[in-house]
């Protein structure tokens, strides 16, 4: 319903806070390979078919890519050259 983050103590309220910092800049798996392969996000766009502004969100976790339909992540699975599992975050 609601976050509890204003029933806690200060302590708890600032780990909390760090570890949700935390989650959010490490970067995706997509982040990670895209550039491994030598894409620029248009240029995987491109290659792949996938809107790149698709690309950018999911990379910046706006859009979390294991909810993205299959067919999106099969054309850019394809397009770097690795298996589809390689680009979700959570299996």
């Amino acid at each position: 319903m609601y976050s509890v983050y204003h029933e806690m103590d200060i302590t708890a309220f600032i780990e909390a806070m760090d570890k949700k910092i935390a989650e959010r800049s490490i970067s995706t798996n997509l982040k990670n390979i895209r550039p491994n392969r030598g894409f620029s996000q248009s240029e995987l766009s491109a290659a792949s078919g996938v809107g790149l502004h698709s690309i950018q969100l999911y990379e910046q976790r706006v859009n979390d890519i294991d909810k993205a339909q299959a067919q999106t992540i099969y054309k850019l699975s394809l397009a770097l050259g690795c298996d589809m599992e390689d680009l979700l975050e959570k299996i």
